[in-house]
């Protein structure tokens, strides 16, 4: 058989192979921490080799469907983003339209949740964000990176939602400023930002999310303006 057709041939395996397992997991109502049979076992049930199968739990152990215990066999994983969403940045590139692109996309996740947000959190959950923005403040002044206190800012901002999807996703697109920051050129007079993010507490402790939103959105301009300038 020609290489390219062994090529396919593995490649197909292999996608029936991870749709079998996920069939099986779903048909025999297996939960987070149920032991599945082992790979033999799977080969020899869904008529695949165990290379097959191997490649097929691998794939499905980096999407949190599935783990490996060492010496003990697999088990089905607790449900989880996290492990999709990581996959974000590596079908994205650092820079250009694609970052303005996720740029604009976070924008909207979180001015969007805004008004859940204000009719959730209490003068208590906002004390934390209360001192990230006096934090930055003080950063701000002796010119000092804010990425990570900002970071943490909109964390402590959301967690209220309890949304798993949301705070994976808030972190990756950190994560994608995070490495597109170093190459992004500083304004003559950049704008301070604690002053918008000490405007959003004091909006959502007045519930006034329509105000919130409008703080979060002036938030934006800066990173927004300063990718503009790299044509």
């Amino acid at each position: 058989m020609p290489v390219s057709q062994e090529v396919v041939v593995a490649s197909s395996l292999f996608v029936k192979a991870q749709a079998e397992l996920r069939s099986y997991i779903q048909e025999h109502g297996l939960g987070p921490g149920d032991r599945l049979p082992s790979e033999g076992e799977l080969a020899t049930r869904f008529g695949v080799s165990r290379g097959a199968i191997r490649e097929a739990t691998r794939s499905l152990q980096t999407l949190g469907v599935i783990e490996a215990r060492h010496g003990n066999g697999l088990y089905v994983s607790a449900f989880s983003f996290r492990p999709i969403v990581e996959q974000l940045p590596y079908g994205l590139s650092y820079g250009g339209t694609q970052f303005s692109e996720i740029l604009q996309a976070r924008e909207a996740l979180e001015t969007g949740l805004m008004h859940a947000v204000a009719s959730l959190i209490t003068a208590d959950d906002l004390a934390d964000c209360t001192r990230l923005a006096h934090e930055m403040d003080r950063l701000e002044s002796i010119g000092e990176p804010t990425i990570d206190v900002d970071r943490d800012f909109h964390l402590s901002l959301y967690k209220v939602l309890d949304n798993s999807l949301v705070d994976s996703l808030i972190e990756t697109f950190w994560d994608l400023y995070r490495g597109l920051d170093g190459t992004l050129p500083t304004p003559e007079n950049p704008i301070r930002h604690a002053p918008f993010h000490l405007a959003i507490v004091e909006a959502l402790l007045a519930n006034d999310a329509a105000e919130a939103m409008l703080c979060m959105r002036r938030h934006f301009d800066d990173v927004r303006h300063r990718l503009e300038a790299l044509g």
